[in-house]
């Protein structure tokens, strides 16, 4: 991958991110009228569709054995988080833990994405 497209990714990830927050900020402390929320509950949208674009046109230009490699990371982090939300909708239901903060959702995708790869590649290996 080039550096420019490195640096576009990271630009474009970075600018999502901080649009995702100023959003979460903007709703969290604002004194809005409806409409208003709603426009800015929407704003993260272009930025993270940007995202996706990157990420799967990258994805493309992987060769088929990283691309088994990567669907199975995916894989992982897809059905992980899942069951994690889950467990944490039960949890809440116990009333052993508050609500659910969405960037700890990003975090197990993450952390959960990070494990299916490296399980992924050391099998291959």
């Amino acid at each position: 991958m080039s550096y420019y497209r490195r640096t576009l990714i990271l630009l474009v990830a970075l600018l999502a991110a901080a649009i995702d927050i100023g959003a979460a900020l903007a709703l969290k402390h604002a004194e809005l009228g409806s409409t208003a929320r709603l426009a800015i509950a929407l704003t993260p949208i272009p930025g993270n569709i940007a995202l996706i674009v990157f990420v799967l046109r990258g994805i493309r230009r992987l060769d088929e054995f990283q691309k088994r490699i990567q669907f199975e990371a995916v894989t992982v982090a897809f059905l992980s988080t899942g069951v994690a939300v889950f467990i944490y909708g039960y949890l809440q239901d116990a009333h052993a833990v508050g609500p659910l903060n969405l960037g700890l959702v990003w975090a197990f995708m993450l952390i959960f994405y990070s494990i299916g790869y490296f399980l992924a590649a050391s099998h291959y290996k």
